[in-house]
C-alpha cells in the first residue's frame, strides 16, 4: 500500500458554509475522509490561511513543513490541499522546492466547500490520490465540464472567472530537480527575509514604486513595456544591484524594440514561463 503525506493549508477545501457565509475551518474535511483508509495517509496541517490573502511567507512555511516531513518519512507520494485563488503561484513555488525530493506530489483544492451541494472537493481528492499512486505530479482540479484533470505544476496558470485553470502553451522545459534548484530551495526554506518583488504590469502608465523592494518583475507579455519612465529606472535599479526580470516572453520569436530597450537597461528575460512561474523564479532564486 502506498504511503501518502497529506498537507492541509486552508482555503475553500478546508471551509464550511454557515448562513451563506463561507468560513475557513481548522482542518479540511478531506482529512477525515481519507482517514477512513487506515495506514495509507499521514496528515500534517502546518498552516490555515485564505488563498486570496496568502503571503510568500505562508508558502515558505507550508513547503518547509512538507519538505521536512517528506525527508523524514520518505512517503511514496504527497498531496497538498490549497485554496484555489493563488494555487497557481503556490504550485510554481512548490515544483521548484519539491522536485529534488523525487517524490510524486499533487496540489489540489475545491471551488465549492466540501459541505455544499455540488462540491468538487471529493472528486478532486480521489483523482489526486489516483495520480499520486501512478507516480504523477501536478495540479488537480475539476474543469467547467465537471471532469477532473491534472496539469504540470510549472505550466499551470491562474483560474478564470469559473475557477478553471489554464495551461501555459510555451514551456522552458526546466529541470527543477537540478542541483541549482536544490540549493535555491534550501535557501528559500531557511530564509527569514524573502525577496520583496515589485510587479509592473503591461498597462498604460503602470504604477512604479521607488523603494521597498529588491526585485522587479515586468509582466510584459512578449514585448516588454517601454514606458518612458521605466527604462531609465531599470538602468538605475540594476546599477544598484536590484534584479529586474521580464516575463512572459516566448522562447522563439522576433524581439520587440521595447523588450530590447529593457534588456539593454539590464532587465533579464525569463522565456517560456507564465507570469506565475516568473514570479516564483524571482522569489526563489
Amino acid at each position: 500500500m502506498a504511503r501518502i503525506l497529506v498537507t492541509a493549508s486552508g482555503g475553500t477545501v478546508s471551509s464550511s458554509v454557515s448562513d451563506g457565509l463561507v468560513k475557513l475551518g481548522t482542518e479540511s474535511p478531506i482529512v477525515s475522509y481519507l482517514a477512513k483508509t487506515p495506514g495509507e495517509f499521514e496528515f500534517i496541517s502546518p498552516a490555515n490561511y485564505s488563498s486570496e490573502n496568502a503571503r510568500p511567507e505562508d508558502y515558505r512555511d507550508v513547503l518547509k513543513a512538507v519538505s521536512g516531513a517528506a525527508s523524514k518519512s520518505r512517503p511514496d507520494g504527497m498531496i497538498i490541499l490549497h485554496g484555489t485563488d493563488t494555487m497557481a503561484y503556490f504550485a510554481q513555488i512548490a515544483v521548484r522546492v519539491l522536485a529534488h525530493l523525487a517524490i510524486p506530489f499533487v496540489i489540489t483544492g475545491s471551488k465549492i466547500p466540501p459541505d455544499s451541494e455540488g462540491t468538487d472537493a471529493f472528486v478532486n481528492i480521489d483523482f489526486a490520490v489516483g495520480q499520486v499512486r501512478q507516480g504523477n505530479s501536478g495540479v488537480v482540479f475539476t474543469t467547467h465540464e465537471g471532469i477532473p484533470a491534472i496539469v504540470p505544476a510549472d505550466k499551470v496558470t491562474s483560474p478564470d472567472i469559473y475557477g478553471d485553470y489554464g495551461v501555459w502553451p510555451d514551456s522552458a522545459d526546466t529541470d527543477f530537480s537540478s542541483e541549482r534548484y536544490r540549493r535555491a530551495s534550501e535557501a528559500f526554506l531557511a530564509s527569514e527575509k524573502l525577496h520583496r518583488i515589485q510587479v509592473i504590469p503591461a498597462a498604460p502608465t503602470p504604477g512604479i514604486l521607488d523603494d521597498g523592494f529588491d526585485t522587479v518583475l515586468i509582466t510584459c507579455h512578449h514585448s516588454g513595456t517601454a514606458d518612458v519612465k521605466l527604462v531609465p529606472k531599470v538602468r538605475k535599479w540594476t546599477a544598484k544591484g536590484i534584479r529586474c526580470f521580464m516575463a512572459p516572453v516566448p522562447r522563439n520569436s522576433n524581439i520587440y524594440e521595447s523588450r530590447a530597450m529593457l534588456e539593454g537597461a539590464g532587465a533579464v528575460a525569463l522565456p517560456g514561463m507564465p507570469p506565475e512561474g516568473a514570479w516564483a523564479e524571482a522569489l526563489i532564486t
